[in-house]
């Protein structure tokens, strides 16, 4: 490999991983947003604004499953679902409205707003 190729690659693998250091940073940062829009089926089902919620624990029910979603310490989360996969338990904490908490097999979506 020519010092010209290998310098190019060099600076591709440099850039790319600059790229994901910052996305990771980017997408961990908190949302100045605080209220919560819960959507099942495609329809609004709850709004919530989180620097007001008391704590509590409901669930979600559709023709598609089931999914706990649970509001505490002004975050939001879904800590069970009747899916097979349960990205969307593994998902944790809101935190940006970025990267929203999805559960495609339940259709359900909490983002914020």
């Amino acid at each position: 490999m020519s010092k010209k190729k290998l310098a190019l690659v060099i600076t591709a693998a440099a850039l790319a991983s600059a790229s994901a250091v910052l996305a990771a940073v980017f997408l961990s940062l908190p949302s100045g947003k605080h209220t919560a829009e819960i959507t099942s089926d495609g329809k609004v089902i709850r709004t919530i604004d989180l620097h007001t919620a008391p704590d509590e624990v409901f669930t979600v029910e559709s023709a598609h499953g089931t999914n706990t979603v649970t509001v505490k310490n002004g975050t939001i989360s879904v800590t069970e679902a009747s899916c097979p996969d349960k990205i969307c338990v593994d998902h944790g904490e809101l935190r940006t409205e970025m990267l929203p908490i999805v559960c495609l097999p339940n259709k359900l979506i909490i983002t914020f707003i």
